[in-house]
């Protein structure tokens, strides 16, 4: 008899709650922000693992060199910001001139482009990021010339203007009538001005601002704007749409404060006084010569605890991403098993309750409670794997070694998964014993190896419709046995299989019910060998199978041939 009245919200209320429980038991840390990627984002960006950004080593405040020859600057400032916002390290390859790297952006040769200016020419190569820094042009003249000019009053100088640059285009299509003198970077341009070589330099004011600050040139002003502002951002290469959105969301992330920093950092008020010539520098470092020793004893001071901090600050950090992927991935996870708690309790539910019309033969009630029992069995696996995967991670699970016979136990794992085999009868189960003996009795976990073979051959039936799976077992060398499962199933993408051991992850064909699962079964086997001093892999290819191998020291072991 079947009870006529269930309270089916109190019990799916009560295994819920206890399902959250169990997984709030798992080790984790709270992060302090969430990844801003999507995770088809986060996959590319793990298949492209050097995208290459193009840096230039002569072009300060923005890109530049140092003295220790390290890259610096405003721009690669602003992509050490990125690179922190999306969590992903670009490889930077290093140009001497703006034109080698528009050029090198065309052939794709680099995939990425930092502060650069849009431009319709440029849009034929290029994708384009939101600007994240504007940068305004001024006109540079010698001291003895006009305190204020307008860019109408020069078109009988003689111009000095970067080759190639948005602002080089800007004004050749506007004022055709400029006699403009392209030179290969910035620093000519100044340089020429400087020595009278032209009469007037059309460049952004920043770097005009850093330069003349820097190299002390103390004949130079700005003397007008042309009221042409560069908006600069990054540039992706055309067939890299998603890197543009990726590059997008980290650039949105970086607030207006840390901007400002970085350009106060960079780009002095006004150009150096007197007392910052080198004349006068030279004179207080004789009056300071004195204090170098205490100096030298401070920077070395330093230096060892900058290192000390620096070696602390790479740990929390590491800490740090570790945790927030842990609950990136657990807070996936909870999403996914709220779907599979659901899918048996709505079966139980909505059976039971046909279970209650009295209407029903015999035929069709024992039709329900099998779907019923089903259903149970599905909810009662997944918790098994959720405390199975509890204990691990707490360090409470235990490995039982003892002598065993192997064959009969994987007997018992074969005939333990006839009942789904029959459900498929296009599909069928081998096993293939390679050792050369009939039976072999070894020392190991035998309930934890007929765990692993039973999650590895269960999701072999459940990811096969048709052929064969086979179960191997052979010596690898002397000390370690080898056991596969290889099936003629869907496959497995090749920019999956780097995950599909990971804790939480759930890789999948596609979301038909036909491919139900809590994603836990493989990261259990991989942390139980670990434990039984083995380790396991995979081959596969879509559409052709997949096959797990996995090995298990002999330790001691007595080979009984019958």
């Amino acid at each position: 008899m079947f009870p006529t009245k269930i309270n089916h919200m109190k019990l799916s209320k009560y295994i819920f709650l206890l399902i959250v429980g169990l997984i709030f038991t798992i080790p984790s840390c709270t992060h302090e922000k969430e990844d801003i990627l999507t995770q088809k984002e986060r996959m590319w960006l793990k298949a492209h693992p050097n995208i290459r950004v193009a840096v230039s080593t002569t072009f300060p405040p923005f890109q530049f060199t140092d003295v220790e020859n390290n890259s610096t600057g405003v721009s690669v400032d602003i992509l050490s910001l990125l690179e922190q916002n999306i969590d992903y390290k670009f490889k930077k390859v290093y140009y001497d001139n703006w034109k080698k790297i528009l050029d090198a952006g065309k052939a794709k040769e680099i995939d990425v482009l930092i502060e650069i200016q849009e431009t319709v020419e440029r849009r034929e190569y290029f994708n384009f990021t939101k600007a994240f820094i504007s940068i305004p042009h001024v006109i540079i003249m010698r001291k003895n010339g006009p305190d204020q000019i307008s860019i109408d009053e020069l078109e009988n100088l003689k111009i000095g203007i970067v080759d190639n640059y948005a602002v080089h285009e800007h004004l050749k299509n506007l004022y055709p009538e400029l006699n403009l003198y392209p030179l290969p970077n910035d620093r000519a341009c100044l340089i020429s001005l400087s020595n009278q070589k032209i009469d007037a330099v059309i460049t952004q004011q920043a770097y005009a601002i850093y330069e003349i600050h820097k190299e002390m040139i103390s004949n130079l002003q700005i003397v007008g704007d042309i009221e042409y502002d560069n908006e600069l951002g990054f540039a992706i290469r055309k067939d890299w749409t998603i890197l543009s959105r990726i590059i997008d969301k980290g650039l949105s992330r970086i607030t207006t404060k840390e901007q400002d920093k970085i350009l106060n950092k960079w780009v002095p008020i006004q150009a150096s006084p007197f007392w910052q010539s080198k004349i006068f520098i030279s004179i207080l470092i004789l009056v300071f010569l004195s204090f170098i020793l205490v100096l030298v004893i401070i920077y070395f001071w330093n230096k060892s605890l900058r290192k000390s901090v620096a070696t602390k600050t790479l740990q929390l950090r590491r800490a740090k991403e570790q945790a927030e992927k842990s609950n990136l991935l657990k807070s996936s996870f909870l999403a996914n098993m709220s779907h599979e708690i659901r899918t048996p309790l709505n079966a139980i539910q909505g059976f039971t309750e046909l279970l209650t019309n009295e209407n029903l033969n015999s035929q069709q009630k024992e039709k329900y409670a099998n779907i019923i029992n089903t259903n149970c069995k599905s909810l009662t696996n997944l918790i098994d794997e959720i405390l199975d995967l509890s204990k691990i991670e707490s360090g409470l699970a235990t490995i039982k070694n003892q002598d065993f016979e192997l064959i009969s136990c994987i007997q018992d794992v074969i005939d333990a998964n006839s009942t789904s085999i029959l459900e498929k009868p296009n599909l069928k189960i081998e096993f293939s014993n390679q050792l050369n003996v009939k039976n072999l009795t070894i020392h190991t976990d035998p309930f934890r190896l007929k765990q692993i073979l039973n999650n590895l051959l269960s999701n072999a039936i459940k990811f096969s419709t048709h052929g064969k799976i086979t179960i191997k077992v052979s010596y690898k060398n002397s000390s370690q046995l080898l056991f596969s499962v290889q099936d003629d199933g869907i496959g497995i993408d090749k920019l999956a299989i780097p995950l599909i051991f990971d804790r939480f992850t759930k890789i999948e064909k596609d979301s038909t019910i036909l491919y139900r699962g809590s994603g836990l079964g493989l990261s259990i086997c991989k942390k139980l060998l670990q434990l039984m001093n083995g380790e396991i892999w995979v081959k596969s290819t879509i559409g052709v199978g997949s096959s797990f191998y996995f090995t298990l020291p002999v330790s001691q072991q007595t080979v009984l041939d019958k």
